[in-house]
């Protein structure tokens, strides 16, 4: 099944926000929000949460998946408004959390996003700072979240060096980021921003798991045979893409601009416009050339 919405997705799952760019949050004793979406749609989130769980202040843990703006954009936000909220990411996101060139980045991005899709999520302005992580997440650890839940956590870099992914056992759930690559336009867009090898690896490693429920980062949840269909169909469109990227490098002699640009005057349309803004579409696309110019 293919599920294009928020709210219950199974047992003790739910996704918050918009089902374009969500937060999933695990109603474990000790509740676990993975990923902050977007800075704009902090008070949504907020909102969510509070209505699921009774009250804002019994959320334990927010596990971010990377330190890409649009997953940890509601971060700062969210722990303002629940101090005693932990943190969780790989040591890497920790760092770049705050370094004070990609707070600065990520605040442009979470604010050019919030004027792009304002007529969706509201015009209230909430600034993206930086974030202190609480909690230095790395491959096998599994926090006891009570009631005999846990989460897993599986290192899957290739999207970006920190890319981590959640599995819960009790659930056989998947919290994949963009380490499994994203839906657009009905097709599937592989992600490989910092390793295109990394990424194959992880994507091999989430498929050798027993996966009921996959939440992807963006859009859709699929649950089901649909669930490891889909990770087995993103390693296919992985290699078609690298393919495809190649072919055009050598068609324009390694010009890495004229590549981008012929890629995205083909992928980016009104479809993918109301998924994800056009800035940050070419800011992946480009990393992605790069990454197979380079041979990464």
């Amino acid at each position: 099944m293919i599920l294009e919405q928020t709210g219950k997705i199974c047992d003790g799952l739910y996704g918050t926000g918009y089902h374009f760019i969500p937060a999933f949050l695990l109603t474990s004793p000790a509740p676990v929000l993975f990923d902050a979406g977007v800075a704009a749609m902090g008070p949504r989130y907020l909102s969510d949460i509070g209505t699921i769980l009774g009250s804002t202040d019994a959320l334990h843990y927010l596990l971010l998946t990377h330190s890409h703006y649009d997953h940890c954009g509601a971060a700062p936000f969210l722990k303002k408004k629940i101090p005693a909220l932990r943190i969780g990411a790989e040591s890497h996101a920790a760092d770049v959390l705050q370094k004070p060139s990609a707070v600065q980045l990520m605040r442009a991005l979470n604010d050019n996003f919030a004027h792009v899709f304002s007529d969706v999520i509201g015009t209230d302005y909430i600034p993206f700072d930086p974030v202190v992580v609480d909690v230095i997440l790395k491959e096998g650890d599994e926090p006891d979240l009570g009631g005999g839940w846990s989460v897993r956590v599986l290192e899957t870099p290739g999207h970006t060096r920190d890319s981590l992914s959640y599995y819960i056992p009790r659930i056989k759930a998947l919290i994949a980021g963009e380490a499994g690559g994203v839906f657009h336009n009905g097709c599937i867009q592989p992600e490989f921003s910092s390793s295109y090898s990394d990424y194959v690896t992880s994507l091999e490693k989430m498929a050798a798991l027993d996966v009921e429920v996959l939440a992807l980062a963006h859009q859709r949840i699929l649950t089901g045979e649909d669930a490891g269909a889909y990770l087995k169909d993103s390693l296919s469109a992985t290699v078609f893409f690298k393919t495809r990227i190649e072919e055009y490098l050598d068609r324009f002699n390694g010009d890495r601009e004229k590549t981008v640009e012929a890629i995205a005057a083909e992928d980016y349309d009104d479809t993918v416009q109301m998924q994800q803004d056009k800035k940050s579409f070419l800011l992946n696309l480009e990393a992605k050339v790069r990454v197979v110019a380079d041979g990464r």
